[in-house]
């Protein structure tokens, strides 16, 4: 071996090792990034006319397992979608109160049949028959009422489905725009896990948002379709 291919040897170690410090410290410096993905830089050997060359990093990729973040992106999914339902049924059922209290929609039409119950005990009586037409107005208003505010709740569910449906499309084109730069990287052997790691970022985001199924592209970068 030539004193050239001696240096040449010696100089890919030293360039792989300064590609592995360089991913180990941005592993570290992001340890507690939220939506960070640990990188891993895979080697391999370089050789020439049969004989050892010295290494290289074959490329960065993220130490992800596909199937965990199937499972963690339908699990965030659903959590979110069941949020967004509590908080709308919650709100709802606010408006009538406890079904069991004393103050709520419910109470209020038990006390419209038992003013009603009382007039007919005694038809004559006036303030009864008054009792029993002031509960009436009363629970006429309180409906009026919850009907206009179910309206409103109504009403900020469109607007967050609009909303959801912009996000959505803003979010596919960061994606879209994403798997160029990990394609263009992936074509020259180039480092794309910096894309990558925004990628899975907003891949996640999405998720939230609709139901998707990813896949790998095999040029890099990845395909979504509905998971519907």
């Amino acid at each position: 071996m030539s004193l050239n291919a001696i240096m040449n040897t010696a100089s890919s170690g030293l360039a792989t090792a300064q590609t592995q410090l360089r991913v180990v410290s941005d592993n570290v410096s992001n340890v507690n990034t939220p939506g960070y993905v640990r990188k891993v830089a895979e080697q391999r050997t370089l050789t020439s006319q049969g004989m050892g060359a010295g290494v290289e990093v074959a490329r960065i990729r993220l130490a992800t397992d596909r199937f965990l973040q199937a499972a963690s992106l339908n699990a965030g999914a659903e959590s979110a979608r069941q949020g967004v339902k509590y908080e709308l049924y919650d709100r709802i059922q606010s408006l009538f109160g406890d079904p069991g209290g004393d103050a709520g929609f419910f109470s209020q039409v038990d006390g419209v049949f038992s003013a009603f119950a009382a007039s007919a005990e005694d038809p004559t009586s006036s303030p009864r028959r008054q009792e029993a037409l002031f509960r009436t107005q009363a629970l006429f208003d309180e409906a009026g009422r919850i009907g206009k505010q179910i309206q409103a709740v109504r009403e900020d569910a469109d607007s967050r489905i609009q909303s959801a449906v912009e996000r959505t499309n803003s979010l596919l084109e960061q994606i879209e725009g994403l798997n160029l730069e990990i394609a263009r990287a992936t074509a020259i052997d180039g480092d794309a896990s910096g894309a990558e790691t925004a990628q899975s970022a907003l891949i996640g985001q999405l998720a939230e948002l609709v139901d998707i199924r990813v896949s790998v592209r095999p040029v890099g970068g990845v395909s979504i379709r509905t998971g519907a």
